[in-house]
């Protein structure tokens, strides 16, 4: 009964994440010029990995991946390391929300989407450095990563505030359900 439970609730997170990356992508501000958005997506990743535990949150997702690029989305592709770097490591990072460790006081609510909007940033970077360097520049070096940091910074920064302000508050209604949180310390 867990298992079907849980392959219910995972459908239906990869499903609205993948609802939400089509809606973000209608929405012309949160678009940035070359690539790159405030990505809404990752509510629904995050708020799986706090339910159901950062595997199950990592497995949402990869599928998130995986049922965006099946239905078009995650098309800009340079190389198997580039796009790795773009969107599948991304989106595995996401889902792994739950598992780091309360800090103190700190739910590892908000310790784990810091954490991992930071890997995610990080991965997003050096796909710029390596992959996307502005005109003029060589990859791998400062005027890339200049480039690159401040190019991602924005929009990450972005989705991190969107994340800390609406995944509690998810969280906090969806627990006073019947629904236990694994991944919620």
């Amino acid at each position: 009964m867990n298992k079907t439970r849980d392959l219910i609730f995972i459908a239906f997170y990869v499903a609205l994440a993948c609802v939400l990356d089509y809606v973000s992508a209608m929405i012309p501000f949160l678009q940035m010029p070359q690539g790159g958005s405030i990505n809404l997506a990752v509510i629904p990743v995050f708020v799986a990995s706090f339910h159901l535990g950062w595997a199950k949150g990592a497995l949402t997702g990869l599928l998130w991946w995986f049922v965006g690029f099946l239905l078009g989305g995650n098309n800009w592709f340079v190389d198997p390391m580039q796009y790795a770097l773009d969107y599948l490591i991304p989106a595995v990072i996401c889902g792994l929300g739950a598992l780091l460790p309360r800090i103190g006081k700190l739910s590892n609510l908000y310790s784990g989407m810091f954490v991992m909007m930071c890997l995610k940033f990080a991965s997003h970077v050096l796909a710029g450095v390596y992959y996307w360097p502005p005109e003029g520049a060589a990859r791998g070096r400062m005027g890339a990563w200049t480039y690159s940091l401040g190019y991602n910074l924005w929009y990450n920064l972005a989705t991190l505030i969107v994340a800390l302000l609406v995944v509690p508050l998810l969280v906090h209604r969806i627990s006073k359900g019947r629904s236990d949180f694994k991944g919620l310390r």
